[in-house]
């Protein structure tokens, strides 16, 4: 059964080949809910239920997570908490997705202004490499605002589809902004080469989310992560530098 779902997970992760959008990433529809929130008070009632959730998950773990701890711990009743999400599973998921989104909307505000600021052609460009693998890892792998043990869980749940929707969103973002910022020291990367880094670095993250990794918040991971994107994207006779020479005008 665990073979089956991860071969069906790998159809999904790995097919599609990124066509660079001119369009901004979009936040996601929270997956299968009874009741899609559109008044504040039930965007509230969201929000106490996904923190709710996150302090059983940190607490007691997987195991000790069900909806009924939750809609105690959150003060509503077990119907109310049914009103939005019908099982734990579509509760974990649409934890998920909201941190998705968090996670494209930090990399959206980076990168727009990076492309705001004139003197981006003279920046070190394994700097802003660098910090978007950091949005990237704390959103996908080390956690920033939702724990590591809520990411790895939503990973486990995850939906294909919606993974992919994820990663293209990335890959499109970072072929506008390498085309915005026409950077001397970096290509505009073929849409094979953001296929390639986009399911790279986000694979990698998922992975080392799912076992754990000791690597988790090392600066040898993010290092790695960083030479991959290097590698992929550094203009000819940029490529062979270390991390943290100044690249040659």
């Amino acid at each position: 059964m665990q073979l089956a779902i991860c071969s069906h997970f790998l159809k999904g992760f790995f097919m599609a080949m990124a066509k660079p959008s001119k369009t901004t990433p979009q936040p996601q529809a929270l997956p299968s809910l009874r009741r899609q929130p559109s008044q504040a008070r039930a965007q509230q009632t969201m929000q106490t239920l996904f923190k709710a959730a996150a302090q059983i998950l940190d607490k007691e773990g997987e195991a000790g997570l069900t909806t009924n701890k939750v809609a105690a711990a959150a003060g509503f009743s077990i119907g109310t908490l049914y009103q939005y999400f019908p099982s734990k599973e579509v509760l974990v998921r649409a934890m998920a997705a909201k941190g998705q989104d968090m996670v494209l909307q930090a990399l959206e505000q980076y990168l727009a202004a990076l492309e705001l600021r004139p003197d981006v052609a003279q920046m070190d460009p394994q700097d802003f490499l660098r910090q978007a693998m950091k949005i990237l890892l704390q959103g996908f792998a080390t956690g920033k605002g939702f724990s590591q043990s809520l990411i790895r869980l939503g990973w486990l749940m995850e939906q294909p589809q919606e993974t992919a929707s994820v990663v293209r969103q990335v890959a499109d973002r970072l072929a506008i902004f390498f085309e915005r910022i026409n950077h001397p020291a970096l290509k505009s990367p073929s849409p094979a080469q953001l296929f390639v880094l986009s399911r790279s670095v986000i694979g990698t993250l998922r992975s080392a989310s799912l076992e754990k990794s000791p690597l988790l918040g090392s600066a040898a991971l993010e290092d790695a992560l960083v030479q991959v994107a290097w590698a992929l994207l550094a203009r000819p006779g940029q490529a062979g530098l270390a991390l943290g020479a100044r690249p040659i005008r």
